[in-house]
């Protein structure tokens, strides 16, 4: 049964070719209306189903709904209004086309996302990136007052769910942070697109440097569970940091790191093998013919 509603859900996801941002946006949205029909009569999810969704015209009404309620949880001192949080929210995701594509790049990914329901509602990474994206439309305006609503905002993030990033992070549309728990993101860190972080990656600073001095993330990335990448260097697009790798040093793109600085096989296509010869001086390479 479940693997016929993951079936069912990824089908479902699927976004035609050329569709634009608005048309992805507004399937999503129908999708999750129909999935909310379902839910519409629970005592438990009724209410809540009936206030963030069917109340909600739109796919960024939605999504604002749903964060500046978990964002307006008394669980400090600072209190944010839900209401002044919503209207943040709304103008923060308005003009902007990555939440829709994260959607869509959690529903392809991932696969314990079986709805559009479940991964708008009940993500805690999804819920943690639109929040950031919030609070870095508020960093981005450049005065001292609204940094410091920017930073309110991360702490709440963290308290809530975990995850520290700083708002001036750049987080690329269609990313992926599954479980969540445990990421940090420092405030020069660059993320590209269609991107995979998994839980305690750590994307920080050498604590040498001052200014730019954490890690650009291309295109296509995967961030193993507990990876570590540290320091202004550039992970190559299509690269994959393995679970619990410390990484220093660049990654050429397609390529995996492991361990210490170590990767894997630079000898499985001829191309792979061209590229890593530059940086014979830099890097320890694994060779023992095992695929990656």
């Amino acid at each position: 049964m479940r693997n016929q509603q993951r079936k069912a859900a990824t089908t479902s996801a699927t976004v035609p070719m050329g569709s634009s941002s608005e048309e992805r946006d507004e399937m999503i949205y129908r999708e999750l209306r129909r999935e909310a029909e379902a839910m519409e009569h629970s005592a438990l999810l009724g209410p809540a189903v009936r206030a963030q969704i069917f109340e909600s015209p739109d796919l960024v009404s939605v999504i604002a709904e749903v964060i500046s309620a978990r964002l307006a949880r008394a669980t400090s001192g600072i209190m944010l209004p839900r209401d002044k949080l919503k209207e943040a929210c709304v103008r923060a995701l308005r003009d902007d086309d990555r939440h829709g594509a994260d959607v869509v790049g959690i529903m392809q990914r991932d696969p314990a996302a079986i709805s559009y329901l479940q991964t708008i509602f009940f993500f805690k990474g999804f819920h943690a990136v639109q929040a950031q994206r919030v609070a870095s439309n508020f960093w981005k305006k450049g005065s001292m007052s609204s940094k410091h609503v920017a930073l309110a905002i991360q702490n709440r993030v963290s308290e809530l769910w975990a995850v520290d990033v700083h708002p001036a992070a750049d987080l690329g549309g269609g990313l992926l942070v599954d479980h969540a728990t445990g990421v940090v993101v420092g405030e020069t860190a660059v993320v590209g697109t269609n991107c995979t972080i998994l839980h305690s990656v750590t994307l920080g600073g050498t604590g040498k440097e001052r200014g730019d001095r954490h890690p650009k993330i291309g295109n296509d990335v995967v961030l193993g569970a507990g990876a570590t990448v540290l320091g202004n260097i550039k992970i190559g697009d299509g690269a994959t940091v393995g679970s619990q790798a410390v990484v220093t040093k660049e990654v050429p793109p397609g390529m995996t790191v492991v361990g210490l600085n170590k990767l894997l096989d630079p000898n499985i296509s001829p191309t792979r093998r061209d590229t890593v010869k530059k940086r014979e001086e830099t890097w320890q390479y694994e060779v023992s013919g095992y695929a990656i």
